[in-house]
C-alpha cells in the first residue's frame, strides 16, 4: 500500500481489512465453542496479523496527502463512517469472543481439578514387590 494511491483506494482496502477481521471474529466465536486450542490459537494469529494490517494502513491515511478529505469529501466520510461502524461491530465481538473464551477456560480449569480429585481416589500402582500403592489406597491399610 502506498500513500500515492489515491485515498478512496486506499480506504476501500481499510474497508475491505475491517471486514475481513469482522469476519475473522465471528469464525473465532465457533472456534471458541469448539474447544480445539490449535484451532483457537491459530485464528488468535489470524486476528493479530489483520489488526497489524489494519492499524498500519491506518497511519498511512492519517499521513496521506489528502488527508483533510477524510472530514470533506462525502464518500470519504461514507467510508470512513462505514469503517467506524465495522470496527466497533468488531470490538463488541471481540469482547463477545473474550468472555466466551474466559468461561471456555473456566470450566476446563474445573473439569480438570474434578480429574485431579477423582484420580487420586482410584490411582493405584504396584511397587517392585507386588505391593499396591497409591496417594488414597483405600482398605490397605486394614488388618482383618
Amino acid at each position: 500500500m502506498s500513500q500515492n494511491a489515491p485515498l478512496s483506494v486506499l480506504l476501500e482496502q481499510q474497508l475491505e481489512r475491517v471486514q475481513s477481521l469482522k469476519t475473522l471474529l465471528e469464525q473465532e466465536a465457533k472456534t471458541i465453542a469448539s474447544r480445539v486450542s490449535e484451532d483457537i490459537e491459530a485464528t488468535a494469529k489470524q486476528k493479530q496479523i489483520l489488526v497489524n494490517e489494519i492499524q498500519r494502513a491506518d497511519s498511512q491515511l492519517a499521513q496521506h496527502p489528502e488527508r483533510e478529505k477524510l472530514q470533506g469529501d462525502p464518500q470519504c466520510v461514507e467510508y470512513v463512517n462505514t469503517i467506524q461502524q465495522h470496527i466497533q461491530a468488531c470490538k463488541q465481538q471481540n469482547e463477545t469472543n473474550g468472555m466466551a473464551l474466559q468461561r471456555a477456560s473456566l470450566s476446563i480449569h474445573r473439569l480438570r481439578n474434578l480429574f485431579q480429585e477423582s484420580g487420586g481416589k482410584s490411582e493405584l500402582t504396584y511397587d517392585h514387590d507386588g505391593n499396591a500403592s497409591g496417594r488414597k489406597t483405600l482398605g490397605t491399610n486394614v488388618k482383618a
